[in-house]
């Protein structure tokens, strides 16, 4: 029985740091076909391959997008589609999920009570409290700052 691994196998001839000789070929409109014969190591023709790799991959990622809005551009066209749902499939089909940000101010009563033994009651003061309040929201994604704006006493 064959067993499969996902280990690289580097051929033992292969050497990143040799130099290789290449036909460059350059089809340059107005002066025709030119040839020049770079050299350079693997590791700068494999860097160039990589990124043609790439850019191949984000033009092909370019022109399906490209594809996908021509092909809904008539169906837009011919049936009146309002602005807000054609910008709402566009942002669907590139995969984009815009946000509005919407500033809030909540009121909350809080009430709490603070034990002092007797012997300090003379030199208390409820300003000296240190009130931390938190605040989420579970339902939605939402920056929250609480703050304590005033601290009193109800009951002395």
């Amino acid at each position: 029985m064959e067993t499969t691994t996902n280990e690289t196998v580097v051929p033992e001839h292969y050497n990143p740091n040799q130099l290789v000789t290449y036909r460059v070929i350059d089809n340059d409109e107005g002066k025709g076909v030119t040839n020049h014969y770079p050299t350079v190591k693997v590791t700068d023709i494999e860097f160039e391959l990589e990124n043609l790799r790439y850019y191949k991959r984000v033009a092909e990622n370019s022109q399906k997008l490209h594809r996908q809005l021509e092909g809904e551009l008539e169906g837009w066209l011919d049936n009146d589609t309002s602005a807000a749902d054609i910008v709402a499939e566009i942002c669907q089909i590139f995969g984009f999920s815009p946000e509005k940000e919407i500033q809030f101010e909540a009121t909350a009563t809080i009430t709490g009570t603070v034990r002092i033994p007797y012997g300090e009651l003379s030199t208390f003061d409820i300003e000296d409290v240190d009130l931390t309040v938190y605040a989420d929201s579970h339902s939605h994604d939402v920056d929250v700052e609480a703050e304590v704006d005033n601290i009193s006493t109800v009951d002395y």
